[in-house]
């Protein structure tokens, strides 16, 4: 066998070690496949998907300069990186800014670690004194306008910050670490803060409108996107393997365009609509589009309840976390399922009312405490919860660590959650057949595989009561016509 026939045994192992839990000797097979055949993308997008699993402490030789490629490679989600590279950096001895792979990180990605937050929260007041080396600074502005500037800040802090007229890079790096800088002359700052937004709001007027919001809750779901897009996202993974299919596919609810995106160049031949309330969110992901050269996805304004008066009909419909955020979920579901080619499939995500518990205890808080859907009022929220035991599973959510990711998770103007018995019954009345959930957990997997044989909602059912955790993002499955 020639060194690409091994690298691809070595990553089949790699995958089968994983699913035993062998994490350790599953990284040294999927090393060894690279050190093989490095210029196939898809050994690097399995490295991604095996790595986030890891802490590494520094050095961390010799998957330092695997990550590195890694950091850069088109066919790798930068998110995968956060846990690894993060460790690695907060075991630097001197210092976790002194890690090169974490400045490069920093601009790409929210970074979802509380003790990595409160070091950059620490640094960035120490900037107002006394300057660090630039590439440093802008790394840390970077990620604070990745975060939309959820870090917490002082009054002192914000008083300088007010009387701050920057002259120098070093300055405008500080400033932009607290505040959106109107111009400046460090190219990649002014390009992510000042001229992209600049694009979004001109691309905003030219996306066409399907309908406007048709209800009160439309109108407030509509509102809070308007004023915070979600999700951030800078980078998306080049897809390994497109498949050639010609499909129709509907996104109901496409937000900033990060879900399209990846379904559009996942099927380069498929005919992509997507949809949502928010101008500005798909103003974002318009830009994105034509900023990444895709030409098979077409976006427009709409409420889902005015949809029904469209004459196409689709192959797939994908309508991830949206639905529990309209007044009438099963309304909106009903228009969806009449869209459907009979043979037609969906995917569904909906928030579950038992992976929801810490979140419903933190609402109840919110309410208790009168914290407000804006800044000041997600900063207070989030520094309330970080050292509550039984918001853990909250502040380890990567939504935690943006504005609008927080505003998303915690202060949603609208919420509703749903029990797989409920969904049994609302699938039963769409005349769909479930077909599966999406998880991502292995184990998972294999744990409910050793108790049930069949895919159903009401075994699924019986393992969430058992393992309530088991869907604490949401639930993401497949349906299909009956």
């Amino acid at each position: 066998m020639g060194d690409r026939e091994i690298a691809l045994a070595h990553a089949s192992l790699a995958e089968r070690q994983l699913a035993e839990g062998a994490y350790g000797p599953a990284l040294e097979s999927m090393l060894t496949a690279l050190r093989l055949a490095p210029a196939i993308d898809r050994l690097w997008a399995q490295f991604g998907d095996l790595v986030r699993f890891f802490n590494f402490r520094h050095p961390a030789e010799p998957v330092r300069e695997p990550l590195a490629r890694a950091l850069e490679h088109p066919a790798v989600d930068p998110g995968d990186l956060v846990r690894p590279i993060t460790s690695l950096a907060l075991s630097h001895p001197q210092g976790a800014l002194a890690e090169p792979l974490l400045l490069r990180l920093l601009e790409d990605v929210v970074i979802r670690d509380a003790g990595l937050e409160r070091l950059l929260t620490e640094t960035r007041r120490k900037l107002l004194d006394a300057p660090l080396p630039l590439p440093v600074m802008t790394a840390i502005a970077h990620q604070c306008f990745n975060t939309e500037y959820v870090f917490d800040e002082t009054a002192e802090e914000r008083a300088r910050i007010e009387r701050m007229r920057p002259s120098t890079p070093e300055e405008f790096a500080a400033y932009a670490a607290y505040r959106p800088i109107e111009g400046n002359p460090i190219a990649s700052l002014a390009r992510r803060q000042v001229d992209e937004p600049s694009e979004e709001r001109r691309l905003a007027a030219e996306i066409p409108s399907i309908s406007d919001a048709r209800t009160a809750v439309s109108a407030a779901v509509r509102a809070q996107y308007e004023e915070s897009p979600y999700p951030r996202w800078i980078r998306l993974p080049t897809p390994i393997s497109p498949e050639p299919t010609a499909l129709s596919i509907l996104i109901a609810g496409c937000g900033t365009g990060q879900h399209a995106l990846i379904t559009a160049r996942r099927f380069p031949n498929a005919k992509v609509l997507a949809v949502d309330l928010s101008r500005a969110s798909l103003a974002y992901a318009l830009r994105k589009t034509r900023e990444l050269g895709v030409s098979n996805v077409a976006y427009r304004q709409a409420d889902i309840l005015a949809l029904s008066a469209l004459e196409e009909r689709f192959d797939v419909i994908e309508c991830s976390g949206v639905l529990h955020h309209m007044e009438d979920p099963y309304e909106g579901w009903r228009i969806l399922r009449g869209l459907l080619k009979p043979a037609g499939r969906m995917r569904v995500g909906l928030y579950s009312e038992l992976g929801r518990r810490a979140v419903v205890r933190a609402r109840e808080l919110i309410a208790a405490q009168g914290y407000k859907p804006d800044a000041e009022g997600i900063r207070a929220c989030r520094a309330a919860l970080r050292p509550r035991a039984e918001f853990q599973s909250i502040v380890r959510n990567e939504d935690f660590y943006s504005m609008s990711g927080c505003r998303d998770l915690l202060f949603h103007v609208q919420e509703h959650r749903f029990t797989l018995p409920q969904i049994e019954a609302m699938l039963a009345h769409l005349e769909l057949r479930f077909q599966g959930f999406e998880l991502a957990d292995s184990q998972t997997v294999a744990r409910y595989r050793a108790r049930f044989k069949e895919d159903s909602c009401a075994n699924w059912h019986r393992f969430e009561e058992e393992f309530p955790d088991t869907f604490s993002r949401m639930y993401q499955f497949w349906v299909q016509c009956n």
